[in-house]
């Protein structure tokens, strides 16, 4: 995108919906965090944001305690004001420089990596397979000595290889410390609370965390959440394979509130959930390919309402 050209409407109208979102004062830290990997997906996202922020400064006025009802209600008028006074002022005035400052450059340099939505898979040149779950980001290290997947971002299944040369051991690397496969099949998720979660559905892994001396095996069936000064008790797994793999989001008694976040992993926007519903059990088989449908089966099963303000802002509550 050059300088001058203008930013397309419907970045606009989502950079809007995720500032009245921002300001409501109800934001959560979970839709901080998917504001964040929207803004990262391409230089446009980052650039209308801001933009407008500098044009509306007065919306960072807004008490802590707004009403969001009243900010969704108004969105449309807040969408006209905004488009008449930047579609004709939105320039590249500052880019670089915002741009160096602003944006994840290891997601952006990764070796492999997933947009919203989408599930890749990935064969690497030692024969392992790797499948990319939705926004995941890797990079692969392949050396002398060892073999080594560093998850930026995301979650990551792996299906690894012998290495019938050089016999050098299989890593991934997380912000948190490392896994290392013993012959096996596993996934590695690097979770929004900074911890790494690991599944093990074949043989075995090696986890250390990075502030740890000690070397934790975890056997085939189970998982484990740990970060970088602690590994967690075991937990039995109660499948053989991740469902995600198959765009398939298999609950049972599950939140509400859980449910939806797992949703908006694989789609792009976010939402606004009553207090009342967000411990509500849900089970159920759900489409991660169509999170539509998976919305409107929710919605059919559980007799709510879904208010969809834009694309990317629904409200979410009883009927």
């Amino acid at each position: 995108m050059s300088a001058s050209q203008p930013i397309p409407e419907h970045v606009i109208d989502e950079a809007t919906d995720w500032l009245v979102l921002l300001h409501s004062g109800e934001v959560t830290e979970l839709q901080r965090q998917q504001f964040e990997q929207w803004k990262a997906e391409n230089k446009q996202n980052a650039l209308a944001i801001q933009q407008i922020e500098r044009l509306t400064h007065g919306l960072s006025n807004l008490p802590a305690n707004f009403q969001p009802e009243l900010l969704v209600n108004s969105e449309q008028k807040f969408h006209s004001s905004l488009k008449r006074n930047i579609v004709f002022s939105l320039s590249g005035l500052f880019f670089l420089g915002f741009m160096a400052s602003c944006f994840p450059w290891a997601k952006w340099q990764a070796d492999y990596h997933t947009e919203v939505g989408e599930i890749k898979s990935v064969l690497l040149e030692d024969g392992s397979q790797l499948i990319l779950s939705s926004n995941s980001y890797v990079n692969i290290q392949f050396s002398a000595q060892k073999r080594q997947v560093k998850l930026i971002e995301g979650e990551v299944y792996i299906q690894t290889a012998k290495d019938q040369k050089r016999h050098r051991p299989f890593i991934v690397k997380t912000q948190d410390g490392q896994v290392e496969a013993l012959g096996t099949q596993f996934t590695v998720r690097q979770e929004n609370s900074h911890k790494t979660k690991v599944s093990v559905y074949q043989h075995a892994v090696a986890i250390r965390a990075d502030r740890l001396t000690e070397t934790r095996i975890i056997q085939q069936g189970h998982r484990v959440v740990f970060d970088d000064n602690n590994i967690s008790k075991s937990i039995v797994l109660q499948n053989d394979h991740p469902y995600w793999t198959q765009r398939l989001l298999v609950v049972e008694k599950w939140p509400l509130e859980k449910v939806l976040s797992e949703l908006y992993r694989y789609r792009k926007g976010t939402y606004f959930l009553d207090e009342s519903l967000k411990a509500l059990p849900v089970s159920g088989v759900f489409s991660l390919k169509n999170t539509q449908q998976s919305l409107e089966t929710l919605a059919y099963t559980h007799q709510l309402e879904l208010n969809f303000y834009s694309p990317y802002l629904l409200k979410i509550k009883n009927k």
